[in-house]
């Protein structure tokens, strides 16, 4: 079956709506995750056998858990395949296969928009998005694969730069998919680096947005470049990933906040774009290395 990257097949199903294989009711569900395009889920002790439909998502599964055995059906064809633990298997969007597995049943599920796939393996390796295919595997491993989505699985969402991070993430881990397969290529040429006129630009606004969630795309949209490019040229401008960047600057206005006024750590906190105290107070500790209230009382006796 032929997907067009820019449309969905009709007759598909939500990824929210296929749960056949959250059974039996010991199955345990981690975090359920939206980024832009995409759906990130963690599960364990689920059915050993799955009818899994034509979905509207592409599938990524990062097989956790421990070695086992994979079987896909589809008509009368069986693939099987030994799986090693964070290996990595995919499925293109419009496809439906029945599975089964002999060993521990614990996975990563990453599903992803073909149109957000499409789009940005169009733009790094320069092709035509309508042209781009989703090359399917079984149990393939590759470290750096694992390594991003076991990223996207357990980073903190409460975090106010996960999405800034996952993101990226996410991007980086589909390029790595594309580049691995049959469809990949040579990625294209990088645009010009960020010029210093555009890195002020984009901190400008981080700085008038710090209270805001700040995306991805809000920052690529304000230096001129896709999301994929402008995280390496920022980095190679700054020092600095674009989400780590934005935290440092939130954490250096929240310590010009607790000096220059009274208000409630908890305050401050929003103020910066932080959705709770507690998280505000962790993420504080690991850059200034105490908490806000101890570093506003030792400030104020200096």
């Amino acid at each position: 079956m032929k997907l067009d990257g820019n449309a969905r097949l009709t007759g598909q199903v939500s990824p929210l709506q296929w749960r056949e294989w959250a059974k039996p009711s010991s199955a345990r569900a981690g975090g359920l995750r939206h980024l832009p395009g995409a759906i990130v889920q963690a599960w364990s002790g689920s059915e050993s056998r799955m009818v899994q439909p034509p979905l509207d998502h592409h599938l990524i599964v990062l097989h956790q858990g421990g070695p086992k055995r994979v079987h896909r059906r589809r008509g009368s064809t069986v693939r099987s395949v030994n799986v090693p633990m964070n290996s990595c298997t995919t499925v293109e969007a419009g496809h439906p296969y029945e599975w089964s597995t002999e060993g521990p049943i614990a996975f990563v599920h990453i599903y992803v928009e073909p149109q957000r796939f499409a789009s940005l393996i169009g733009r790094v390796f320069g092709r035509d998005p309508a042209g781009v295919g989703f090359g399917e595997r079984i149990g393939q491993y590759d470290a750096l694969t694992a390594q991003l989505a076991l990223a996207l699985a357990q980073d903190d969402c409460e975090d106010p730069a996960w999405l800034l991070a996952a993101d990226y993430y996410l991007d980086a881990l589909l390029v790595r998919l594309a580049s691995t397969s049959n469809y990949g290529g040579e990625i294209a040429a990088d645009r010009l680096p960020l010029a210093p006129s555009t890195v002020k630009r984009v901190r400008d606004y981080i700085l008038a947005h710090l209270a805001d969630q700040i995306t991805l795309d809000d920052l690529a949209s304000v230096a001129g470049y896709s999301r994929y490019h402008f995280v390496r040229a920022f980095r190679d401008a700054t020092g600095h990933p674009p989400y780590g960047y934005v935290i440092t600057q939130r954490i250096a206005h929240a310590q010009q906040m607790l000096l220059a006024s009274n208000d409630s750590v908890a305050a401050i906190a929003h103020d910066c774009g932080f959705a709770t105290h507690a998280q505000f107070s962790k993420k504080f500790k690991e850059i200034v290395g105490t908490t806000p209230a101890a570093f506003r009382r030792r400030e104020a006796r200096s």
